[in-house]
C-alpha cells in the first residue's frame, strides 16, 4: 500500500531489516536497527527480498509479529519489512473495509505536511472536492473563537441563491461597494423594533436608488443635508450657524433662516424702499434706505422684477402746491395703481397708493406723476417701496 502519514523518523513507519540464513523462511523479533517487528494486520505491511516487493501470494503474516515467506530464502538474501503503523488500533483501516471509517479517527502523533485527497473528502453531509464545499441538507454553522475573515483576492464576494446571484461585496479600488445583481429589486435595512420588525431604509433600485426612510432623519448639532454636491455643496440645508436654527442655502450663500423663535428671515429677498429727494415728476434720484438684491435703479426710478412671482408696491406723497395732484404705479408704462387729489383748499395734498401685482421677470416698475399734475415736494415727504411676496 503507498505510504501516508507522517514521516518514518516519528514511529507511523518502521523499518526491520533481516540477513537470511539458508531456507529461513520465518523472520521476526528484533531487526538490525534493533526495533522489534510489530503490525496490526497483512494491509499493514510490506515485504522486500533483496530490494524486490514481494505480493501478497509470496508471504504469510501471522499474529502481527512475525512474517513467513512461501519459499525458504538462500543464505545472506536480505529481507526488508516496512511495518506501517498510521492510526490507533480502535481506528484501524484495512483494505476489507473499503477505506471506509467507523467512529473516530485518531492520527497518531499528529499528521505532518499534506494530506492529499484528491477524490475529495465527505465528512457526515458535507463534501469538500476541488473548489467547492456542499452539504446535502440543513445549515452550515461556521463557530469560531476569534473572527471570521473572508479573503477574495478578486475583490468580490458574491451570494447566491440556488446558484442565481442577488447580491455581491465588492472592492471598487478600495471603495467597500454593495452590490444587488437583481434588476430592479431594492436593498433593505431591516431590524427589530420593541418585538416587531420594520424596514429602516429601503433603496429603491428601480428609481434609481431613490432611499425610503421608515421613520425620522437625525441630523447632529452642525450637521448639513447637501443637494448636488458635486456642483459646489449647494443647496444646502444646515443648522450649523446655531443649534436651535434651520437655515437654507443656494449658490453657497444663506438663502432663509429660522431661529430657535420661529422667525424667518430672508436675506435674500427682493425688496427696495427710496426717499424722493431729487425729482418731481418721478420717484428717482432720491435715498435709497433699502435695495436687496440691488434691483432698484435710482437713477431711471424703475424696480426691476428678477423673478417671475408676486409683488407688493406702496407710493406716497406730498404735493409741492395746491391744484391736482395725481400720481401712480406703472408697469412697463401701464398703470397699476394711482391716486388722485384735486382739492384746492389745501396748500398740500398727501395722498398714497398700493397693488399686489403679478410681475414677469425683468417687468419694470416705477412711480410717476400722470396727466397734468403738480409736482411732488422734494423735500423727503414722498417715498417708494416693494417687496417679492411670493
Amino acid at each position: 500500500m503507498p505510504y501516508i502519514g507522517t514521516s518514518p523518523s516519528q514511529g507511523v513507519r518502521r523499518v526491520h531489516t533481516y540477513t537470511a540464513t539458508a531456507n529461513q523462511t520465518s523472520f521476526s523479533g528484533a531487526g538490525a536497527e534493533g526495533a522489534t517487528l510489530s503490525y496490526k494486520d497483512s494491509n499493514f505491511v510490506d515485504v522486500y527480498q533483496n530490494g524486490v516487493k514481494l505480493g501478497d501470494a509470496d508471504y504469510t503474516a501471522t499474529s502481527g509479529t512475525a512474517i513467513v515467506l512461501g519459499t525458504g530464502a538462500t543464505v545472506s538474501d536480505l529481507v526488508v519489512i516496512v511495518a506501517y503503523d498510521v492510526f490507533s488500533a480502535a481506528d484501524t483501516v484495512s483494505k476489507a473495509d473499503g477505506g471506509q471509517f467507523d467512529g473516530a479517527v485518531t492520527f497518531a502523533g499528529g499528521v505532518s505536511g499534506v494530506l492529499d485527497a484528491d477524490g475529495g473528502i465527505t465528512v457526515d453531509n458535507i463534501t469538500i472536492d476541488g473548489t467547492e464545499i456542499d452539504l446535502s441538507s440543513g445549515d452550515l454553522t461556521i463557530d469560531v473563537a476569534g473572527d471570521i475573515i473572508l479573503d477574495a483576492d478578486g475583490g468580490d464576494v458574491i451570494l447566491k441563491d440556488g446558484g442565481n446571484e442577488i447580491g455581491r461585496l465588492i472592492n471598487d479600488s478600495t471603495d467597500f461597494n454593495i452590490q444587488c445583481a437583481t434588476q430592479d429589486k431594492d436593498i433593505k435595512f431591516s431590524g427589530n423594533d420593541g418585538g416587531s420588525g420594520v424596514n429602516a431604509l429601503i433603496l429603491d433600485m428601480s428609481d434609481a436608488g431613490t432611499a425610503k426612510f421608515n421613520h425620522d432623519i437625525h441630523i447632529p448639532n452642525g450637521g448639513n443635508i447637501y443637494f448636488l454636491a458635486s456642483s459646489g455643496y449647494s443647496p444646502i440645508i444646515s443648522n450649523s450657524s446655531d443649534t436651535n436654527s434651520l437655515s437654507f442655502f443656494t449658490g453657497n450663500n444663506q438663502r432663509m433662516n429660522i431661529d430657535g423663535n420661529g422667525y424667518v428671515t430672508m436675506p435674500n429677498q427682493p425688496a427696495f424702499y427710496m426717499v424722493n429727494t431729487g425729482n418731481n415728476s418721478a420717484m428717482k434720484q432720491g435715498t435709497e434706505t433699502v435695495d436687496k438684491g440691488g434691483h432698484w435703479n435710482n437713477v431711471t426710478g424703475n424696480f426691476i422684477a428678477p423673478v417671475d412671482g408676486t409683488y407688493y408696491f406702496y407710493l406716497f406723497g406730498q404735493s409741492a402746491g395746491n391744484g391736482i395732484f395725481y400720481w401712480g404705479i406703472q408697469n412697463n408704462g401701464s398703470t397699476l395703481a394711482s391716486w388722485y387729489n384735486a382739492d384746492s383748499s389745501d396748500t398740500y395734498h398727501h395722498a398714497s397708493c398700493a397693488c399686489v401685482v403679478n410681475l414677469s421677470a425683468n417687468d419694470a416698475v416705477t412711480g410717476v406723476k400722470l396727466g397734468t399734475s403738480t409736482t411732488m415736494n422734494t423735500g423727503g415727504q414722498n417715498g417708494f417701496l416693494g417687496y417679492l411676496i411670493s
